[in-house]
């Protein structure tokens, strides 16, 4: 039997078919992107050439001849493996015997090691014993070395198109390279990405990155790359197009397309319309904290009334892409190039969650395709001051790791903890050098001064629904606490209360169709034209992910950035009249707001602390934008914050992964959100929606088709919520039952017998203890 060089079994394709593909989107690469830092496309070239020669070996050969069989595409004859006693090996480690050594006389020592290193480990595989090293040299020099002279022959059907080089063809197997693999370029110090006087490390990123998104692009016969579109002139078109010229902003980011930069800059200003001028021509990612806002600024980009950028130009990149996908799809069906482009990061601009980017951090095996990635784009980071301390800590280790590789960053917030500069300075990413600053934030005005929206009071006790309602005028009031618990506890005390009014509440303790359901409707409630007067009793969900206007704000304090958040809910886009519209209640020494301190403590008590002093010297005072962005520097400076729990968390996190060894962890051994969490089905929606449920599970247990898998998938999961694994372990060990709900092999949902309706989401101090719902929230 003739050896056919197989490479891929479903479409069925040669080792050089696969090849061809690859230094195709190789050229794609180059045109559209030329000038990448640290590139060097000619041992790029080489890379995709050579990475999948080995899979000429008779046991790769015989097991694609299998899966061709296995699925009556075509009955092939299995060829005659003499080394049965021999376990398969990785067919990137048997490809560099292929690369003659003689044929790279002009490269470098250490570029020779670069392209070796890259093609050996192209794919994550076991790491070889001394005993399979020496198997690898049997494979090579026995098996791969019989089918050399055939594949020569194939090759030089392809060799014109493959190379513009004289020197380069396959002359015979080498094995010497088992001596220089072992010994990772990475794992020198002096070839630290940090090191400004090496590029070693930056040069073998690029290459081993790069080969891998090339590798990927030619396996799915999808694009590795898309042309850019010229994003500045859509969005100053956009703006033009309302009868507005550029403000302030827009112009410095427009004029400063070239450089990092860090803008303070007030809600409502247009930053994302300026984020997208500087991204310009560029590949761009947009990255916000939130996957709400994440659907909504993509759906901007793409609406053909607003920046009009083309859809098949446009990503959306988050933990939900393929559901939000499904649902903008005219005829419900998920179309997986348009996917599979979006996870190899090939679209010109990503609207995504930074998590989706950022793990290379970590250094994993194949970390290196999104930093080489990110090494030719613009990474815009939005409202850096809604993360948690240790993803700040790992976001600016990725802002040195960008710009170190060549890549450009641009932070966009309302509001900047000097603490983040002053961490990003430790790191070595200082301004002047690094990045620039405007000699001024920006601010929203009217008439040439700050816009004046927001008059506080600040109450030493706890929020009540007594306070609440009176305030509530037949107005919009909306209400944000710290817990899902003290809204439900605020909903029950209003109830109680005989209120009669409209009242409602939304946190993110609803199954996933309710939360649709209750996020549509505070949405068109929160709109100022709209004349709905009622309570809306919401957590920290509603702080930066709704775009929605209130007439009167009653809020628990967590900390001055978050409260600034919560304030922009409230007269948005309206000059403030004489009354106070924020109410601000910070407890007392014997009684503190919901989520501060314990156990289950959500906020920095040092934080909460430092901002419950700041905000009472502004008490029955008007607050303007300006003096918002101080009381934020003034909070979260180093001298208040540098004792804090906060400030520790975000200094120990960056010690202990800015010089992380790599390849030690496992891709999913550390995460970025460290927060485990259990999906739940509420025994009551299981209850009342058991012969649809089951009904899903039976259909996506048996269907194939990928598009119909997610569907069916994305249904199942509007009956499920999540909630902390911490917290439900803990309502376990007070005596809440559960049963498993079984979906697959390899997925499991529990059916929780916590109370839950439609009004008030999972109550998850009441469960069902017996045949009852027991009230234990005393337990």
């Amino acid at each position: 039997m003739k050896n056919l060089f197989l490479a891929k079994s479903n479409p069925k394709e040669t080792i050089l078919e696969h090849t061809e593909n690859l230094v195709k989107e190789f050229y794609r690469i180059k045109e559209i992107y030329p000038n990448i830092k640290y590139i060097n496309w000619d041992l790029l070239k080489l890379a995709c050439i050579y990475h999948d020669f080995g899979k000429m070996n008779t046991k790769f050969q015989n097991k694609i001849i299998h899966k061709i069989s296995e699925s009556n595409k075509e009955k092939l004859e299995e060829l005659e493996d003499e080394f049965n006693d021999i376990e398969e090996l990785p067919h990137g480690y048997l490809s560099l015997g292929c690369l003659d050594s003689k044929s790279l006389e002009g490269f470098t020592k250490d570029e020779v090691k670069i392209l070796r290193e890259s093609i050996f480990y192209h794919h994550n595989r076991e790491k070889l014993s001394a005993e399979r090293f020496e198997e690898l040299k049997v494979i090579l020099n026995n098996d791969l070395a019989k089918y050399i002279d055939d594949f020569k022959d194939e090759y030089k059907n392809y060799a014109k198109y493959f190379n513009d080089y004289n020197y380069l063809g396959l002359k015979k197997i080498d094995t010497k390279f088992t001596k220089t693999v072992k010994n990772r370029i990475l794992n020198k110090e002096e070839n630290n990405i940090a090191n400004e006087e090496n590029d070693i490390g930056k040069l073998f990123i690029i290459i081993k990155g790069l080969l891998n998104k090339i590798d990927f692009a030619a396996s799915s016969h999808t694009k590795v790359e898309y042309e850019p579109e010229k994003l500045d002139e859509k969005t100053v078109k956009f703006i033009k197009g309302g009868g507005y010229e550029l403000n302030d902003l827009q112009e410095f980011m427009k004029e400063n397309k070239d450089k990092n930069i860090i803008i303070k800059a007030s809600t409502g200003i247009g930053k994302t319309e300026g984020a997208l001028i500087w991204i310009g021509e560029n590949k761009g990612f947009f990255t916000l904290p939130l996957k709400v806002s994440i659907n909504s600024i993509y759906d901007r980009i793409i609406d053909s009334s607003k920046i009009n950028n083309p859809k098949n130009k446009t990503a959306l990149l988050h933990s939900d892409s393929a559901s939000e996908y499904l649902k903008r799809d005219n005829k419900g069906e998920l179309d997986k190039e348009y996917l599979d482009s979006t996870k190899q990061l090939a679209y010109p601009l990503t609207i995504c969650t930074i998590d989706q980017l950022i793990g290379f951090i970590f250094r994993y095996e194949g970390f290196e395709l999104k930093l080489a990635t990110l090494s030719y784009s613009k990474l815009v980071i939005d409202e850096i001051q809604m993360y948690a301390p240790d993803l700040v800590a790992y976001l600016i280790i990725a802002i040195r790791d960008i710009v170190k590789m060549g890549g450009q960053f641009a932070i966009l917030t309302a509001t900047l903890p000097p603490i983040f500069e002053y961490f990003m300075n430790l790191i070595g990413i200082t301004e002047g050098k690094d990045y620039i600053k405007p000699n001024k934030s920006f601010i929203k005005k009217l008439d040439g001064k700050p816009m004046l929206r927001h008059k506080i009071r600040v109450y030493d006790e706890n929020i009540s629904a007594k306070k609440i309602l009176e305030g509530y005028n037949r107005n919009k009031v909306l209400v944000i606490v710290n817990t899902v618990k003290q809204a439900q506890k605020l909903y029950n005390d209003l109830k109680d209360k005989s209120f009669n009014g409209n009242l409602n509440m939304f946190h993110s303790k609803f199954i996933k169709r309710d939360r649709a359901k209750k996020e549509e409707e505070i949405f068109k409630d929160g709109q100022l034209k709209n004349k709905f007067s009622g309570i809306w009793i919401t957590t920290q969900v509603v702080e930066a992910s709704l775009d929605i206007d209130f007439d009167i704000l009653y809020t628990e304090l967590s900390d001055i950035s978050g409260l600034l958040q919560r304030m922009g809910r409230v007269y948005r886009n309206r000059l403030l009249k004489d009354k106070e519209n924020i109410n601000i209640f910070v407890g007392n020494s014997s009684n503190m707001p919901s989520g501060i301190g314990g156990e289950y403590s959500i906020i920095d008590t040092d934080a909460f602390e430092k901002s419950k002093e700041i905000i009472r010297k502004y008490d029955k005072k008007d607050l303007d934008e300006e003096i918002k962005m101080s009381m934020v520097e003034e909070v979260y400076s180093v001298e208040n914050m540098k004792n804090s729990a906060y400030f520790k968390k975000i200094n120990e996190t960056i010690y202990a992964f800015k010089d992380i060894e790599a390849y030690n962890l496992k891709k999913n051994e550390k995460r970025l959100r460290d927060i485990e969490s259990v999906t739940i089905i509420p025994s009551k929606i299981y209850l009342e929606n058991q012969d649809e449920i089951i009904t899903l599970k039976d259909s996506l247990k048996n269907e194939i088709d990928y598009s119909k898998r997610i569907k069916l998938k994305d249904e199942l999961m509007q009956y499920t919520l999540s909630i902390s694994k911490k917290e439900f372990e803990g309502k376990i060990r007070k005596g809440a039952k559960y049963d498993d709900f079984k979906v697959n092999d390899y997925e499991s949902f529990i059916i929780s017998y916590f109370d839950y309706s439609f009004e008030k989401g999972l109550e998850t101090d009441k469960f069902k203890n017996g045949n009852e719902f027991t009230d234990n929230q005393f337990l």
